[in-house]
């Protein structure tokens, strides 16, 4: 059996009123959480936050791909 591998993020959003780009994000994120959080973003932009979701959501599909061909995976 496999030992699947859990991903996580969370983005935490807000509005700076006033300010040139008002938007706020805050990402944090994981693409196992057994090693708890990787890393951290901070990002000001829509089109920035959308293509860290993205890379994001590659790397968990690539990592549940890697998981699946390492035979040392299996019964853990």
């Amino acid at each position: 059996m496999i030992a699947p591998h859990v991903g996580l993020l969370i983005i935490r959003a807000w509005v700076e009123p006033g300010s040139s780009s008002p938007l706020r994000a805050q990402i944090r994120l994981t693409t196992d959480v057994s090693h708890g959080f990787e890393r951290s973003l901070a990002l000001t932009e829509i089109e920035a936050v959308t293509a860290a979701v993205q890379a994001w959501l590659s790397e968990v599909l690539a990592s549940s791909s890697s998981v699946e061909d390492d035979p040392d995976s299996y019964g853990q």
